[in-house]
């Protein structure tokens, strides 16, 4: 992976280079609304640019994906919970103890209610039915 990263940077670092000394002469940037201008060379404004706008993108990506790394940390904590509950089951049962009955948490299947067993047709055994 780290040969890779090599492979694409140094090109690109060597067109960035070419690229800063074939275009050196100063140009103006006027910034309208701001009334603003700024003398620059234009392999600074380019670059300058890219630069500025990979920053934006990953800053909108990053806001963007919130809500799945909140869904992560919930789950992770919900995975280190049920760990907990399962090497406590583990060790009750190592010992020999009845095993306590489940807490159940809010939207977790155990708190969901369970139906009764199906209760045999009247008149009898369903294995004697033909």
């Amino acid at each position: 992976m780290k040969r890779l990263s090599w492979i694409i940077t140094l090109p690109l670092m060597a067109v960035a280079v070419v690229f800063a000394i074939a275009n050196r002469e100063a140009v103006v940037l006027d910034l309208w609304p701001l009334a603003l201008t700024i003398k620059a060379p234009l392999f600074l404004l380019v670059l300058g640019s890219i630069v500025f706008g990979l920053l934006a993108g990953a800053a909108v990506a990053w806001v963007s994906a919130g809500a799945t790394r909140r869904r992560a940390r919930e789950a992770r904590r919900r995975v280190a919970d049920l760990e907990r509950e399962l090497a406590g089951l583990r060790e009750a049962a190592e010992k020999g103890r009845p095993v306590p009955p489940p807490h159940p948490a809010a939207g977790s299947p155990s708190s969901l209610p369970v139906a009764p067993p199906p209760q045999a047709a009247a008149g009898g055994d369903p294995r004697s039915m033909s």
